[in-house]
């Protein structure tokens, strides 16, 4: 679990959601409000479905997203967005994009007039940081998400991730 958390205000401006979350190297961060309790989450998921809500097509070919050969074995560009699962497009000469890379690549007047209250998830998924590590697979897994919110006596203590629940049960 991680408790050093990174927040954000429900008025936070997608686009400096969006440097925050590059620039932090996450995917994702609890909203909070200013005494601290919870309101949501939101993730680059979110981002990057508001682009893709927001854009009429010919802006997004515009976007400098179409650099995959369809012979390196790519489904859609959208797939990540439509299943609860993290997918890394393999560039040709071995790199990868994901999808804060993507959200990079996006003018940022995708994002103009809009706050982190209009793409988050108002109800997320929380556990007590007394859940046992298999209960805690089996929410996420159940839930089909990558991350649940810790939150003890109403208030938010941390942050647990499928990459946290797999350690647990790899350290044994």
């Amino acid at each position: 679990m991680e408790s050093d958390l990174i927040t954000v205000p429900p008025g936070t401006p997608v686009s400096e959601l969006a440097t925050l979350l590059d620039r932090a190297g996450i995917t994702g961060a609890p909203v909070v409000d200013d005494e601290g309790v919870l309101l949501g989450i939101v993730t680059v998921r979110d981002v990057m479905r508001l682009a893709r809500e927001a854009t009429e097509v010919p802006e997004a070919a515009r976007w400098g997203l179409g650099t995959l050969l369809s012979d390196e074995g790519v489904g859609s560009m959208d797939l990540p967005l439509e299943g609860e699962f993290f997918a890394y497009y393999v560039m040709p000469g071995g790199g990868f994009v994901d999808l804060r890379d993507r959200i990079r690549q996006l003018p940022e007047s995708v994002f103009n007039g809009y706050q982190v209250a209009d793409i988050m998830t108002s109800d997320p998924v929380t556990t007590p940081s007394s859940t046992r590590i298999r209960d805690l697979a089996r929410l996420l897994v159940d839930r089909k998400i990558h991350r649940a919110l810790v939150v003890d006596d109403g208030k938010l203590v941390g942050i647990v991730t499928s990459t946290d629940v797999l350690r647990a049960v790899a350290e044994g």
